[in-house]
């Protein structure tokens, strides 16, 4: 296989779930009752997009981890949003990709464990999407980012 189309690859994946990660993240970190997504962001993630942020922020989600038994809950939910977030954000962009693929690999592993096992693989809340994003996460720190991301550029 070629390089060029290697890189093709490696960008295609680091942009599709870069901004898949962005979704889940952004309702943890700026979600919350009242509060409004950008029309952009409704546009591009769709419908179900606004409920999502009006039913979640750092405080519900805290509230949810703690249930779950998760330790320290609002530094934790702080930690997912972001892992989520600017992890998202800086696959999409190949930058810093060697400190966010580990940090999102680690968000999926614990959500997996402490959120998704008990529902098993596939089916609502099983550990399907979870362990794709991990996956991806994994081969990307595994990879780095390929030549066209923003490391490339800044090593050049």
């Amino acid at each position: 296989m070629s390089k060029s189309y290697l890189n093709a690859g490696l960008l295609l994946l680091r942009v599709g779930s870069g901004i898949a990660l962005v979704s889940h993240g952004y309702p943890k970190l700026f979600g919350g009752e009242g509060k409004q997504a950008h029309p952009l962001l409704n546009k591009v993630y769709g419908k179900n997009f606004q409920p999502a942020v009006e039913r979640s922020g750092p405080a519900a989600f805290a509230r949810g981890l703690e249930q779950m038994g998760v330790p320290m809950p609002e530094l934790a939910a702080y930690a997912s949003g972001v892992a989520e977030f600017g992890g998202g954000l800086a696959l999409a962009l190949g930058f810093l990709t060697r400190l966010a693929a580990p940090m999102v690999l680690f968000n999926m592993l614990t959500a997996i464990r402490k959120a998704h096992w008990a529902n098993g693989f596939s089916g609502q809340g099983g550990f399907e999407m979870p362990s794709l994003f991990a996956i991806i996460a994994a081969t990307i720190a595994l990879t780095g980012p390929g030549r066209y991301s923003l490391d490339a550029l800044m090593r050049r």
